[in-house]
């Protein structure tokens, strides 16, 4: 399993379940209410600001 992250993107490369386990994990990391929507464009803009 792949992942690659741009200032716009972010790309997973692989098999279906792995993709959710990752997704999990994000959710994980933050709150497990936090629409993965919201993530996502906190993550771009985070390296967007590096």
């Amino acid at each position: 399993m792949k992942s690659y992250r741009t200032a716009n993107s972010v790309h997973m490369v692989g098999r279906a379940w792995q993709i959710k386990i990752m997704l999990r994990q994000l959710q994980k990391e933050w709150n497990p209410d936090t629409p993965l929507q919201h993530i996502l464009q906190s993550l771009a803009s985070s390296r967007r600001d590096h």
